[in-house]
């Protein structure tokens, strides 16, 4: 009999990546593909065809790969990534628009304040209202792309891929719930931003694992038949890969951004709601069914990559260096701290004769997690306190962060799933499949065959 293998796709803001398991959770072959964005200065689209034939290329050169096992057979395609960038098709399914990056600057926010307050889309829509919600992203492509304004259907990214693959067109709940045109209390469109854009969402939503129909174009014959499911967003199929999308636990996601997420049971007020966005703290569906998922960042990763570069750290051995050093020093014998929350960047300030490049990195670390550990509080004081925590990412492996994480978070489990975003999708493609069960709202994932 072939082997029958599960793939996950994880379409992420540097790279487009792939992986392929067997059914006993063995990964077997890994591909990966810069995004294609275009760039003109903090402005960032795509064309969603070069998205599309990008994820194309990379689940073809996985079957390429030297591992790949002779007469092997995908039997499900799991696609998961960024959230708020989307792509608008016309009646005929024609995209009319680029679609613009997540981070993209250009949207009109102006124009929804003209119509509705911050506090009342806070409160319905579970994000800030700013340039980031995909409604505000369309919103200025209706106004300045000839042909948007044709646009009868919004797909996020993910979303987009599953249909051009020939799935459905579907509106996953985690990823819906970024769009803007959402009401996370209600789960159903929201009129108030859909009366602004008009109604672009794909009339059936999805939790991830659903069969969303199967691959019948542009791959190999190994995919062919496969069936295609919409995994969410990013960090929650990174959550569900380590085990951490689960009701109560806390997962820290310790990459270039930190990553903070909770799950929770439904429902939440609309008072709570408006209590975590104005922190910065957005408010989603989960990939666990009936639950919601509270999710906010920090840039420590990159502020602390700052740091490393200011201190002259380039090599892995360097970095392990520094921080057995900065364990050993006392910063209470100076009077050296950092302010991560300067508009002109990271300041280190009271650098006195007690100063080190060691003591300077311990100094980083705990002020930049300090941060974090601020955002976790205000969180657990509106939702309630964790059971128990999961760190992953590639900071968590600095003897110095890993120390903190400890005092803070006391006894957490260590996850070191590789490419988990792109794992998480490979297990929802098995529970789309049939051959992994879906776990419970307290269960981890297990495979089939494990």
């Amino acid at each position: 009999m072939a082997p029958q293998l599960l793939v996950g796709l994880d379409m992420g803001t540097t790279r487009i990546k792939a992986v392929a398991v067997d059914l006993a959770g063995q990964q077997v072959a890994e591909a990966a593909l810069p995004t294609p964005w275009r760039h003109v200065g903090a402005e960032a689209d795509a064309d969603p065809i070069d998205l599309a034939v990008t994820a194309t290329g990379v689940l073809t050169l996985l079957t390429t790969s030297a591992s790949w096992p002779t007469g092997a057979k995908v039997t499900g395609i799991g696609v998961t990534g960024m959230a708020e960038t989307g792509i608008l098709l016309d009646a005929t399914g024609a995209v009319v628009a680029p679609a613009l990056a997540w981070h993209d600057p250009r949207g009109e926010v102006e124009l929804i304040e003209q119509h509705i307050s911050p506090p009342e889309f806070h409160r319905h829509v579970g994000m800030r209202l700013n340039s980031k919600p995909s409604v505000a992203k369309i919103l200025w492509l209706q106004r300045n792309i000839p042909g948007a304004s044709e646009a009868v259907r919004h797909l996020c990214v993910a979303e987009w891929i599953v249909h051009y693959l020939g799935g459905e067109q579907v509106g996953e709940l985690s990823l819906t719930s970024r769009t803007g045109l959402f009401d996370v209390v209600t789960c159903e469109p929201w009129e108030q931003t859909l009366r602004l854009t008009g109604d672009l969402l794909p009339s059936r939503f999805v939790i991830a694992g659903t069969d969303c129909g199967s691959v019948r174009n542009y791959l190999p014959d190994a995919y062919l038949g496969a069936v295609l499911t919409v995994t969410g967003m990013d960090h929650q199929s990174a959550a569900f890969a380590s085990g951490a999308a689960i009701a109560g636990v806390f997962f820290n996601s310790m990459g270039t951004a930190e990553a903070l997420m909770r799950f929770a049971p439904a429902p939440l007020s609309r008072d709570e709601i408006e209590l975590l966005v104005d922190q910065d703290a957005a408010v989603l569906w989960s990939v666990i069914p009936d639950h919601f998922c509270v999710l906010a960042a920090t840039l420590s990763g990159l502020s602390m990559e700052r740091v490393h570069a200011l201190l002259g750290v380039k090599t892995r051995e360097q970095a392990r260096e520094l921080a057995r050093a900065a364990l050993g020093v006392d910063r209470l014998t100076s009077a050296m701290k950092l302010d991560p929350a300067s508009h002109r960047g990271l300041r280190l300030s009271g650098i006195d004769d007690e100063s080190s490049p060691a003591l300077a990195w311990r100094v980083a670390v705990e002020d930049l997690l300090a941060q974090s550990a601020t955002m976790t509080d205000f969180v657990e004081s509106v939702i309630g306190p964790r059971t128990s925590a999961v760190v992953g990412g590639g900071w968590i492996h600095d003897a110095m962060v890993a120390e903190v994480k400890k005092r803070r978070l006391g006894d957490y489990r260590t996850c070191d799933v590789n490419e988990p975003g792109a794992i998480g999708a490979a297990l929802f493609a098995g529970i789309a499949t049939g051959a992994l069960s879906r776990p419970g709202p307290s269960e981890r994932p297990t495979w089939p065959q494990s």
